[in-house]
């Protein structure tokens, strides 16, 4: 049995205290909502884990446009009307997803997010799902 993973919503809720931060979440590469900031409803932690990433998983077959040689993804940032949604490759099968404002200060808020996942590393690995056999 794998021990628990430590409770990392008071890293996001920190996070979400930037100016002009909104919400945050950590999720698995294959779609499941991990952990989220305070404000996230459990429909929207299912429904942004699933969109997450599927938008990492194009950006990653995207990479080839970037570079004649093999490289990962590492950040997508989305700008809309309203704000920012950033998805960021944030450990071994991890992402963290979060949004802001769009007056957010771009700079110093990837910096936090940046610091956020070098807080969580040790917590942020996540096992790639078994199938049961049958």
């Amino acid at each position: 049995m794998k021990p628990a993973r430590p409770d990392m919503t008071w890293v996001l809720n920190d996070l979400v205290n930037f100016p002009g931060a909104r919400h945050a979440m950590i999720l698995s590469a294959d779609g499941l909502a991990q952990f989220h900031s305070e404000h996230v409803t459990r429909d929207l932690a299912d429904y942004m884990a699933a969109t997450g990433a599927g938008l990492a998983s194009l950006c990653s077959s995207i990479t080839k446009f970037a570079s004649d040689t093999p490289t990962p993804w590492e950040l997508n940032m989305t700008r809309t009307l309203g704000g920012f949604v950033f998805v960021i490759a944030a450990g071994e099968g991890s992402l963290l997803i979060a949004s802001s404002q769009r007056d957010v200060d771009i700079d110093a808020f990837s910096d936090r997010m940046e610091a956020v996942i070098g807080r969580m590393s040790s917590g942020l690995g996540v096992s790639a799902r078994q199938v049961g056999q049958g």
